[in-house]
Formats: structure tokens, C-alpha cells, sequence
């Protein structure tokens, strides 16, 4: 029987052969099988779960649009009977007791590979190779690119998908605020990280490892609430997914109807005087602790700084008053945490029944919550600056608002 025969290098783990090796995406989807839905019943093949459509569209627009594009290795199977590793000493290089062995898989000519982990990855390039001209630039960049590859003989569908199974519980992905604050293709977040060397209150008080501070951390904000709340502030509430929120926040510094330097100066502007309110003055002169500030307060609570950046954003949206003028009112608003646990009411904070529970005094999470809350921050700012409290309606109408 014809074979075709691969480099790659050989190891074992678990007692099982593996392979590591890279073939072109072109090469590659001719080779798989196509996924067959997981079902515990069935021990003829191990199966996958069902493709998720907007995910491999997501790779799709990758490999699209970055050209110097990066996917981790995909995890592929065959059969003892399908193939077979041969190791190929090299004199003065490697050893038998070597973990890796230079070597070559001989696979049978038909022998399709099972797709363990790496499905999407794979779909997305076979939706660009069926879509597209064998001279479209694209397919020619990835017939000259390599897909990292680990193939593994076993004929036992059941540790198959045993094998899927132990590869997500080994693999810890990173917080939200850690994967942004790296995501140096996106505008808002390179502006952001430039930013933070300008602002006092954002000096060291930035986490990137969690979402969430611990009650006795340093760090007042993470990366991902300073990032949402920035978006809010340049574009306000009238975006649901975040995909689209992020496209209208980054428009605001690339493409043609950008004016990057205004946005920049409405960020400082916010953070610059939201460091200035008396509380928080108080951490960046150093009289008090991040976590005195997060005890007595409700001032490093998400919810409590969206409810903030969304009324500013209502105030300087008409253009009647300035980013700086519109924090600054602010100051009027006793941000302090209500003593009582219990039948708490507006008269013990603003934030009573929106973002705080009158019944327990516990935060509330919720985007009605600290909208609910900006509304009612918004009419203080308007009351302050302008002897009106009168609300401003509210659209969820899905485009920027002016800064």
C-alpha cells in the first residue's frame, strides 16, 4: 500500500508514541476527518463537540487580518494499523535515551487524521482554502506557514476523548484583564497602558493578574474595569456585545474619523480628576490605604465607577460642560458605605437600590444596576453645575456618542 511519509520528532508520554511535526494548512485540511459529534454511547469513535460558527469565523478574520499570525498546536490521532514512527539516529546528536527522537511517521495513503483538539483552528482554515483562488494571497501565505502539530497513535476512542478532556483541565487561561492588557493590536488598550505612567491615581494601582482585587490588595482598579470604564466614558452604554463596544471605542483612535489627541485628553481629563475627588486624593497624597479606601468606601466597586463614567458621559455628551468640570461635581457625592446592613434607603447612600441591596447592604452586579445608578449621579452633576436635576433620555441606540 502507497504511504506517505513525514518528518517529525518523536516522544512518549504515558507510555503512549507522540509526535510533534508542522504541515501547511493547505496540506492539512485534506488530511482530516470530518468531526463527529461526541456521544458516550458510541465506542466506534471518540468524537468532538459541536463546531461553534462565530468562534471559527473569529479565526477565520485572524488569519485575515494579522499577518504575522500565531495558533498553538492542534492534537490529531491515527491508529497503529494506519501508522507507524521510525526513529532516525543522527551520529553525534542524538542518543537511544533521548526524550525526542528525529524521526519519520509513515501514515497508509488513505488514512485520514481524527481531530482530538484543534477542531476550529482547522475549520477556519478549511473555510479560507475552499473559499479562495489557489493565487489568493492569503492561501499562499498559509501554504508557506506551518500548523504545529502533535499526533498521537491510539486506538482507543474512549482515551481519545479522555485525552480532550485532561487537556482542558490542564490549561489555566488567563484573566481578562491579563489577555487585554497584552492585546497590544487594539488601540484602547496600548492608550491605556501609555496612559497609566501620566496618571497618579493609575501609578502602581493597576491589577493585571486578577479581575477582581482581593479586599486587602494595593491595587485599586483592574486592568479590565479601568478598560470598560474608559469605553463608557468615549462611547456610553448603547453597545450590548462587547465585540461592538470594542470597534466603536477603538475608532476613536484609528481610521478616518478618528481624532485620537481628543480622545486621549478626555481619558486624562477623567482619570486625572477622578484622582482628584477627595477620597481618592486621600490615596494618591498617601493618607490613607487602598484597602482603608475600599473599606470605607464604595469608590473601587466596578459597578460604582461604570454608574460614574456613564453619568459623565451623559453630561459632556450635549456639550454643556467638560470631562473635568462634570467629576469634579462629583465631590458632592458622599460616596461612603452605608453603616446599616438592613433598610438601607437613599437617605444612607445614592446608591440604595440600584447597586446596593436595601435588604442585605450588599453590591449589586448587573448592567441595570449601575445604570440605574448613573442616571441618578448624572442629575446630581446637573444639579450641581446647572441648578437642574432633570434627566437627560436615555437611547440604546448602538453609535458613538461625542466626547
Amino acid at each position: 500500500m502507497p504511504k506517505i511519509h513525514i518528518p517529525v520528532i518523536g516522544y512518549t508520554q504515558g507510555g503512549r508514541q507522540m509526535m510533534t511535526t508542522a504541515m501547511s494548512a493547505v496540506d492539512l485540511v485534506s488530511m482530516v476527518a470530518k468531526p463527529e459529534a461526541w456521544d458516550p454511547v458510541k465506542t466506534t469513535t471518540h468524537g468532538n463537540r459541536p463546531r461553534d460558527n462565530n468562534h471559527m469565523a473569529g479565526i477565520v478574520n485572524y488569519l485575515e487580518t494579522e499577518e504575522k499570525f500565531v495558533l498553538g498546536a492542534a492534537v490529531l490521532y491515527l491508529t497503529s494499523k494506519e501508522a507507524e514512527f521510525k526513529a532516525t539516529p543522527v551520529p553525534g546528536v542524538t542518543t537511544e535515551v533521548d526524550a525526542a527522537q528525529f524521526g519519520t511517521l509513515t501514515i497508509d495513503i488513505g488514512a485520514k487524521f481524527d481531530i482530538g483538539d484543534g477542531q476550529h483552528r482547522i475549520g477556519a482554515y478549511e473555510k479560507i482554502v475552499q473559499g479562495r483562488d489557489e493565487d489568493d494571497p492569503l492561501i499562499e501565505r498559509l501554504r508557506t506557514s506551518g500548523q504545529p502539530l502533535i499526533i498521537v497513535i491510539e486506538d482507543d476512542p474512549k482515551h481519545r476523548a479522555q485525552d480532550f478532556a485532561d487537556l482542558q483541565r490542564n490549561v489555566k487561561a488567563p484573566t481578562a484583564s491579563m489577555g487585554q492588557s497584552m492585546d497590544r493590536r487594539q488601540p484602547i488598550n496600548r492608550e491605556l497602558a501609555d496612559l497609566f505612567d501620566h496618571v497618579p491615581l493609575l501609578q502602581d494601582r493597576v491589577e493585571y493578574f486578577k479581575d477582581n482585587p482581593g479586599k486587602l490588595s494595593a491595587k485599586a482598579f483592574s486592568f479590565k474595569t479601568v478598560r470598560y470604564v474608559s469605553g463608557l466614558l468615549l462611547v456610553g452604554n448603547g453597545y450590548r456585545s462587547p465585540a461592538t463596544m470594542d470597534k466603536a471605542v477603538n475608532a476613536h483612535f484609528e481610521g478616518s474619523k478618528s481624532n485620537p489627541e481628543e480622545a486621549r485628553a478626555a481619558l486624562k481629563d477623567f482619570w486625572t480628576e477622578l484622582g482628584e475627588l477627595v477620597r481618592f486624593a486621600d490615596v494618591v497624597d498617601g493618607n490613607i490605604s487602598v484597602p482603608e479606601l475600599r473599606e470605607a468606601t464604595y469608590l473601587t466597586s466596578a459597578g460604582v465607577l461604570y454608574a460614574i463614567a456613564y453619568a459623565v458621559h451623559l453630561a459632556v455628551a450635549d456639550g454643556s460642560t467638560t470631562i473635568s468640570e462634570a467629576v469634579r461635581a462629583l465631590d458632592k457625592v458622599d460616596f461612603d458605605r452605608a453603616t446599616k446592613t438592613a433598610a438601607i434607603t437613599s437617605e444612607d447612600t445614592i446608591f440604595a437600590g440600584n447597586l446596593i441591596d436595601p435588604d442585605t447592604g450588599k453590591l449589586v452586579a448587573g448592567r441595570t444596576a449601575w445604570e440605574s445608578a448613573g442616571a441618578l449621579l448624572h442629575a446630581e452633576i446637573a444639579a450641581s453645575l446647572h441648578g437642574t436635576a432633570t434627566l437627560p433620555e436615555q437611547s440604546t441606540e448602538e453609535k458613538p456618542a461625542s466626547i
